[in-house]
């Protein structure tokens, strides 16, 4: 309860009871936000859209500065998810031209209204998403939610690394066995499988940052990121080989309380180096350019792409090539203002709202492929994106994968009702699952669980809803149910094991 002092406004008051960090943060957004559209007009930026793409920026560093201010430790969830959004809905506003790219290369100027639109819905879309978070951390709903209690005994964790970590991923390098009239309905499974290498590296991060163990276990955790990168660059699908080194950088951040600066500096750098070229060699493994490569295996097709970045690097430093063409694939996937903007422009003008029709595989997302082989795949709401608004036609749509982004595909549907309810359920959703598998209760196996899968949040900025959520509960379960036979036998919980967030109980401040 705030104090307020006889003479003093309950305004002033109240910014007194702020902590220091919250002021700073406070006085900063007010400067920059209010000085930037006077400064960016005399180079060319609308000083509307200034405004809105810098307080855009101040609201998603907002939970970063409670973060601190509260002094938590631990992974700051919102606070990495929210600096995302604004990685991908405000600095492009700055770097990027007000243009989207057609189908058959035809490059379509935005106007002013579609774009302040776009930076307004991102701005109501991260406001719903904190607002969804923070409520359910603090209303008295998320006690009645029971809490995984995942404390892990080394040695049998060590045990389920072997199988997980080591058996399980045979299962695809000789999958070949397998019948091929069995392949399809198992495909669900296998790949369910997969993605458990990631609660692996989890574990592994456990045993190495908070055990102090032997060197070797650090050796294991390093092969198994190395190797599932290498897989996923081998896919051709940039985001599959950066999601193992996403967890890294989560658990190691978890356990150790400190930022892998260089991790995340070398994630960014693999983004920069691979991008320019993914194009090209998916056209010569998937779509049978270099048939020789194709058939070789994940270790030869991840050397092929490396090589073909080297190559196409070193004519870019040697100047035939221009550096901002060499950037600008990376920095244009990282786009979705402008991109919103086109939808905007758009919808419903051109195209209705769809109404909820985007979301029809959540009907059947739980029903097991085992049981319906022939059940649709996820992913048509990026499909119907990219065809109707003209990013490419039906063909081109079945050999590269748009993105319609949550913001996105949520107005195509509902319009603004449908951004802020699909954001306030996201904030909900993470809010929940970080009480059940975050909370210091769920021990390392719970978080380990949560971190393998919230970094698919942060991929899924940019994808559909029923790609992200429609997959994800049955990942959570079977992390949770595969890591039950490792739990510690013991019912206390050891005061040395920490949540993904703790409050420090000593500020009273108001944040």
């Amino acid at each position: 309860m705030i104090k307020t002092v006889k003479g003093k406004s309950p305004i002033i008051a109240r910014w007194k009871n702020f902590s220091f960090v919250m002021r700073l943060y406070f006085a900063g957004a007010l400067c920059v936000t209010a000085l930037s559209p006077l400064i960016l007009s005399e180079f060319g930026y609308p000083p509307l859209q200034t405004f809105l793409a810098v307080l855009l920026i101040d609201i998603c560093l907002y939970p970063a500065a409670r973060y601190f201010a509260h002094k938590d430790i631990g992974l700051p969830t919102m606070a990495i998810l929210c600096a995302a959004y604004g990685m991908q809905f405000a600095v492009p506003f700055f770097t990027r031209d007000a243009t989207i790219e057609l189908a058959r290369a035809e490059v379509r100027d935005l106007n002013d209204a579609d774009v302040t639109a776009a930076l307004l819905m991102a701005l109501v879309g991260v406001s719903a998403l904190q607002l969804g978070y923070y409520w359910l951390r603090k209303s008295r709903a998320a006690s009645a939610v029971p809490v995984a209690r995942l404390h892990l005994n080394k040695q049998r964790a060590v045990i389920y690394c072997i199988v997980v970590g080591l058996v399980v991923p045979l299962l695809f390098t000789f999958k070949g066995i397998i019948p091929e009239e069995y392949q399809q309905p198992l495909s669900a499974i296998l790949r369910l499988l997969e993605n458990q290498t990631l609660v692996v590296i989890g574990v592994l991060g456990w045993i190495v940052y908070s055990r102090k163990s032997s060197i070797w276990y650090l050796v294991w955790l390093y092969g198994v990121v190395g190797l599932v990168a290498i897989r996923g660059i081998a896919t051709g699908m940039l985001e599959q080989a950066l999601v193992p080194i996403g967890v890294l950088v989560f658990v190691k951040w978890l356990h150790t309380d400190r930022i892998p600066y260089l991790t995340i500096a070398g994630v960014v750098l693999i983004v920069l180096f691979l991008s320019p070229v993914k194009a090209d060699y998916r056209e010569q493994v998937w779509y049978g350019g270099a048939p020789a490569v194709a058939e070789e295996s994940s270790a030869g097709k991840a050397r092929f792409w490396i090589e073909q970045a080297s190559e196409y690097w070193q004519d870019t430093l040697s100047g035939s090539r221009d550096l901002t063409e060499a950037t600008s694939s990376a920095t244009g996937r990282a786009d979705f203002t402008h991109q919103i903007a086109h939808i905007h422009s758009m919808t419903p003008s051109v195209v209705p709202f769809q109404y909820g029709g985007t979301y029809s595989y959540f009907a059947v997302a739980l029903i097991p492929r085992v049981l319906w082989p022939d059940k649709p795949q996820a992913g048509n709401a990026n499909g119907f994106f990219a065809v109707t608004y003209h990013l490419t036609d039906e063909e081109g749509a079945t050999r590269t994968a748009f993105g319609v982004s949550l913001i996105g595909e949520a107005y195509i549907n509902f319009g603004w009702y449908g951004v802020v309810l699909m954001m306030l359920f996201q904030g909900l959703v993470i809010s929940l699952l970080e009480h059940i598998f975050g909370d210091a209760r769920s021990g390392a196996g719970g978080q380990a669980v949560f971190i393998a899968f919230f970094i698919f949040f942060l991929n899924g900025i940019g994808s559909s809803a029923e790609i992200l959520f429609g997959n994800i509960l049955q990942n959570l379960l079977c992390g949770y149910f595969l890591l039950l036979w490792a739990r510690e036998k013991r019912t206390q919980v050891s005061s040395s094991k920490l949540p993904l967030h703790q409050p420090s109980t000593a500020l009273t401040s108001g944040t």
